[in-house]
């Protein structure tokens, strides 16, 4: 992968770069062989483009912590002194505390993602770590609370539905054995998969000097467990849906549950969370031009009834997405910061 900064010559991505995409989206670890009949090309030209596309920072598969292996997260609202927003979304940056952080035109300079192990350290890195940071005016956080739908499940729309459910039938069902599953394992298998989420059982052996039948069944009852997830991310001005829009929502407590469910079936939407704080639902979303955010916003409100969007900023540059790195363009450098978790148990 490009570990440059600056810009690079970069191919622009055609239909089977999209639609082999879409496809690592529904199974991020999928054999060449395997989806290439779907796709319509041969394995060797899969690997080729999947090469290229990684190498350009267009698109990337990383291994995350699942949902039982995080900590609490919250949305943290970051206002800047004059000019010194640049510096403080750099030094968060380097934090695995902060896995996302973009730098947003509306009410906030800042939208920093973070997690931590338990509350106790999540709070100590918001207080401890802003209150260092000079520059800081003013700060607000969202605990997030329960997600109706997360980024890892948004798709490009690159293949048929009949061409999704075929390349759904390629994933391989995880059954979770009952045995313990070693700490120091599963942070090793999750430093290698956080930097590379394609890389395979007998590379991940060798690395680790470990039997291939001991990391297959421990990959697979992680996954089953939900402590890991593998997701493929694509670099959002090559995605179709260049324009990236945080909304904030009050939504009548009863009523929750069915607005996040209705919003989640929303095109653009490709995180919709409940948090705790001055507003109870947030979506992250994706759109093709700048006058959508408007568009979505009135459609939001006309279709379900008792919400009422209190804020929204606009993304004008995204420094780090779920743990990677990204330039100025939004590609992947290649420098990866795997994501904190909570202590594993049993």
């Amino acid at each position: 992968m490009n570990t440059r900064e600056g810009s690079t010559q970069v191919h622009s991505l055609d239909e089977t770069d999209r639609r082999l995409i879409h496809a690592l989206q529904i199974n991020p670890r999928a054999r060449w062989a395997a989806i290439a009949p779907i796709i319509g090309v041969d394995s060797v030209t899969l690997a080729r483009r999947w090469e290229r596309l990684t190498e350009d920072g267009l698109a990337w598969v990383a291994g995350h912590p699942g949902a039982e292996a995080r900590g609490p997260s919250a949305i943290l609202e970051v206002g800047a002194e004059p000019g010194a927003t640049l510096q403080i979304a750099s030094a968060l940056a380097a934090d695995p505390e902060a896995f996302t952080v973009d730098h947003t035109a509306g009410g906030r300079d800042l939208l920093v993602m973070v997690g931590a192990a338990d509350l106790n350290g999540l709070s100590e890195y918001i207080m401890g770590r802003l209150r260092r940071l000079e520059g800081v005016r003013a700060t607000r956080t969202h605990i997030l609370s329960s997600p109706f739908t997360h980024a890892g499940q948004w798709r490009l729309r690159a293949l048929s539905a009949g061409e999704a459910t075929a390349v759904e039938r390629t994933v391989v069902s995880s059954m979770a054995t009952r045995a313990r599953v070693d700490a120091q394992l599963e942070h090793e298998l999750l430093q290698i998969l956080g930097h590379d989420g394609r890389a395979t059982v007998a590379a991940i052996a060798r690395s680790l000097g470990i039997g291939q039948r001991r990391i297959r069944e421990t990959l697979t009852t992680l996954s089953a467990r939900g402590r890991l997830v593998v997701r493929t991310e694509i670099a959002r001005a090559h995605s179709g849906w260049p324009v990236h829009a945080w909304y904030f929502l009050r939504v009548p407590a009863a009523m929750a549950d069915r607005v996040g469910s209705a919003i989640t079936r929303l095109s653009e939407v490709r995180l919709a969370v409940s948090t705790i704080g001055p507003y109870n639902l947030v979506l992250s979303v994706w759109m093709k031009t700048l006058a959508d955010v408007q568009r979505l916003e009135v459609a939001i409100e006309e279709s379900v009834h008792g919400v009422s969007i209190a804020d929204r900023s606009v993304v004008l540059r995204s420094l780090k997405k779920e743990g990677m790195h990204v330039n100025a363009q939004g590609m992947a450098t290649g420098v990866m910061v795997p994501l904190p978790t909570s202590l594993l148990h049993g």
